[in-house]
């Protein structure tokens, strides 16, 4: 393995003009491996099933957002900014990592975060920021995130404040998706894997989604992505899928003009609807027999957010014959690192006011 932990990138083994071009920093410990699921295969009645595991991406906390934050955070850094400012849900595992991830750094970090149901996780999550020292700022409707933001940039100066969109999902999120893409082929071509049919993967802003489908064309793969949708309508992420593909392929291309992502079958990627129940965050039967599954099968912790979802639609294929035959990855997102040690006390008390009900008795 190389010393420079940029040139273990696939994306920049592969095309090493963008070394010098693009902001990165290294977080994640990569590549995740990949593995077979035969317990759980057998359990749903398929014979081919593997796992990419994102969720050890990195030894503090993994999941899917550290593949994004190695090239985001790299670029608060170059543009001297000393904080970042995120979103996501009360229980946001991109939140979370950011903060993390910021903490490392040496970055101060403000997440504004919107409504989801209380539960023992989302309470973890927020003693999780309030032990690094986040920022909370609440919004009670997603419309008023960026009236905070602006707010808060206007108070804390524009040019010391990186804005990192919901999921991380900007072209050069993205970018650090096409790395997994990539990261895939090569462990195909190691003879880890045969190449899949179809990847698995919950689908909440789009940016890992557009990420890793550009990763698999550019690596010429044929495989398939179903993309299980875990956000309502309002965020638009076939639309938010779409433009990220086009101004990814665009922005890559400027920068390396060997670089040719053109249009991509229509056929790659599906992005569906079936498991999204009543919303983000809300669990379903679904989703939760998945996750029971996952864990009595292969003790393979999964949200009921985006990986239960994911899986829950997996499942549902499975059962109905449309894997027969088929090699089929599901990419863990999920982080599966335990948190430290957490108050269980009423140190909540020290958190925005208006969350305090997610605590009280």
């Amino acid at each position: 393995m190389n010393d420079d932990p940029a040139l273990n990138r696939p994306l920049f083994n592969r095309f090493p003009a963008l070394l010098s071009k693009l902001p990165f920093i290294p977080l994640g410990n990569l590549p995740t491996p990949v593995k077979p699921l035969a317990a759980l295969a057998d359990e749903i009645g398929i014979e081919d099933l593997w796992v990419k595991c994102d969720d050890i991406s990195a030894s503090v906390y993994g999941g899917n957002k550290i593949r994004k934050l190695e090239f985001l955070l790299a670029d608060a850094m170059e543009q001297g900014c000393t904080s970042v400012l995120t979103f996501g849900g009360l229980g946001s595992n991109h939140a979370l990592a950011t903060s993390i991830s910021c903490q490392q750094l040496g970055l101060n970090c403000i997440a504004v975060l919107t409504p989801e149901p209380a539960t023992a996780a989302v309470r973890q999550t927020l003693r999780y920021h309030q032990r690094l020292g986040t920022r909370l700022e609440i919004a009670h409707r997603y419309a008023d995130t960026r009236v905070i933001a602006n707010k808060l940039i206007e108070e804390l100066g524009t040019t010391n404040v990186y804005e990192v969109p919901f999921g991380g999902s900007s072209w050069l999120g993205a970018t650090g998706f096409i790395n997994a893409g990539l990261e895939l082929a090569d462990q195909i071509a190691a003879h880890q894997i045969a190449e899949p049919d179809t990847i698995y993967l919950g689908c909440g802003t789009a940016g890992s989604t557009a990420g890793l489908a550009l990763g698999l064309q550019l690596a010429g793969l044929k495989t398939k992505i179903e993309a299980i949708q875990v956000t309502p309508e309002s965020i638009r992420p076939t639309k938010l899928f779409a433009q990220l593909i086009k101004e990814t392929g665009l922005r890559l291309r400027a920068l390396d003009t060997s670089i040719n992502l053109t249009r991509l079958p229509a056929t790659a990627v599906n992005i569906r609807q079936d498991q999204l129940g009543d919303g983000y965050a809300m669990p379903t039967e679904a989703a939760t027999e998945a996750a029971r599954l996952m864990m009595q099968t292969e003790h393979i912790p999964a949200s009921l957010t985006y990986t239960g979802k994911a899986m829950a639609a997996l499942i549902a294929d499975a059962r109905n014959g449309r894997l027969e035959g088929k090699r089929t990855l599901f990419w863990n997102t999920f982080n599966s690192n335990p948190y430290p040690e957490l108050p269980e006390d009423d140190s909540w008390r020290a958190l925005p006011e208006g969350i305090h009900h997610l605590f009280s008795k």
